[in-house]
């Protein structure tokens, strides 16, 4: 379990500057539970330019290097990935999110079981390219193996979410996606599979209904800026936050900003009516 922050704006910016030094203390605030390393990629929105990625096995609140890149501005899109690792999956800077191939960095929240059924997600070729132990690199790995076969970010996103629930037990496929262009939000979760159980032991001091939605994403969009991430941090609807629906895509475009949500072929169990 994790949290996820996608961010696009119309100039430079960083992560303090598109949420605040406030929001940006409630969202790092948020490493208290979710602390087994921390990570950031950013692109310029130039079409085919690099995307950069930093990250870390370190808590993000007790990490400098967090609060430094937090503060320099150093991109146009942007996501961030605080990490709860998976029980079973070690902690360290190969686990870490976010992951990043051929000019696409993907991050996480969720899990897909059974673990040692993950290699039977992608062909050897593919599977041979995992640096880490993750469930959520051989997902995101699905994404650019299906985006590599000729469709586009959309489609290799729907195929690969229709593919790992057809044949996996999933809580979550929540994953934010960056291209030097344009940022994508998953949101494809069970509310019935949050573990709730979980989220106590470590001392989580939310409510049932708060629980209920730890899954949820949510957005903004500013005439400068388009900011989507995870719950459990203020998000009120007054400041212009918009519930993605469950089993929808959020494409932000990084030239124009335009939004635009697209269902994905998954079970009702993973998906509502927006």
């Amino acid at each position: 379990m994790c949290r996820l922050l996608g961010y696009c704006a119309r100039r430079t910016t960083s992560l303090a500057g598109i949420i605040g030094e406030e929001g940006l203390r409630d969202f790092t605030a948020l490493s208290a539970f979710h602390s087994d390393g921390w990570g950031m990629a950013w692109a310029d929105g130039r079409p085919g330019g690099p995307i950069q990625v930093r990250k870390s096995p370190l808590r993000a609140s007790g990490d400098p290097a967090y609060a430094e890149l937090a503060r320099q501005r150093l991109a146009r899109l942007g996501i961030v990935h605080l990490r709860w690792a998976t029980p079973g999956l070690a902690v360290g800077t190969e686990n870490s999110h976010p992951f990043c191939l051929r000019n696409v960095a993907m991050a996480h929240n969720g899990a897909i079981h059974p673990q040692d059924r993950l290699p039977e997600l992608l062909p050897p070729d593919w599977e041979r390219l995992a640096t880490g132990g993750t469930d959520s690199e051989r997902y995101f790995l699905h994404v650019v193996c299906r985006l590599e076969a000729g469709g586009d970010m959309l489609t290799a996103i729907g195929e690969t979410a229709a593919s790992i629930t057809a044949r996996f037990a999933v809580n979550s496929l929540n994953a934010v996606l960056l291209t030097p262009t344009a940022l994508y939000a998953v949101c494809c979760h069970d509310r019935s599979m949050i573990p709730s159980a979980r989220l106590r032991s470590r001392g989580y001091p939310g409510s049932a209904a708060e629980i209920a939605c730890h899954f949820d994403l949510a957005y903004r969009q500013t005439a400068d800026a388009v900011v989507v991430a995870s719950s459990d941090w203020p998000q009120d609807p007054r400041d212009g936050w918009t519930t993605l629906p469950n089993g929808h895509v959020l494409m932000v475009a990084g030239d124009t900003l335009q939004t635009k949500i697209y269902p994905l072929p998954v079970p009702a169990s993973l998906s509502e009516a927006p």
